[in-house]
């Protein structure tokens, strides 16, 4: 009996469950919220840019505040910065100047070296040698012009 009992008392709690309306929904969630503790949480992000070797005066402030002989240790560091920046480009505009001297000096002077054993071969009386070196003179020079034509087309396409 018992057993019956019970089941019955189930049952009609499984119906209970069942049959509640919104309203019942609703004072039950009222009920509930009254019980819960609600946190909320407020995150803050501050982000800050510099661009450049000097910060900003306000750190630069803080840093004399930590020791009054950082600021001065700071900007003689961006200076010798800039001189290192600077000394490195200067060399990288010699050096871009002297491989341009360079590319066009090597093929001028292998071809004045071949037209000057064609001029040779000639006054030997060898005139198929001197006209193999005769062409190969002017391959050299038409092709180290047109590199150095092409070299500055691409500098100007990149610009």
């Amino acid at each position: 009996m018992d057993k019956k009992n019970s089941l019955s008392q189930n049952e009609i709690s499984k119906n209970k469950r069942l049959s509640l309306t919104e309203a019942d929904i609703n004072l039950l969630l009222e009920e509930v919220e009254k019980f819960a503790i609600v946190e909320t949480m407020e995150t803050v992000h501050h982000s800050e840019q510099f661009q450049g070797s000097i910060p900003h005066p306000e750190h630069m402030q803080q840093y004399k505040d930590i020791d009054p002989a950082f600021p001065n240790r700071i900007i003689s560091m961006a200076e010798s910065n800039l001189d290192h920046k600077q000394h490195i480009e200067k060399i990288e505009v010699y050096g871009q100047l002297f491989m341009g001297f360079l590319g066009w000096l090597t093929p001028s002077g292998i071809a004045f070296y071949v037209l000057y054993h064609a001029v040779i071969f000639t006054k030997e009386g060898k005139s198929i040698e001197a006209l193999i070196a005769l062409i190969t003179a002017i391959a050299a020079l038409g092709g180290a012009f047109y590199m150095k034509n092409k070299t500055k087309d691409t500098q100007k396409e990149e610009e």
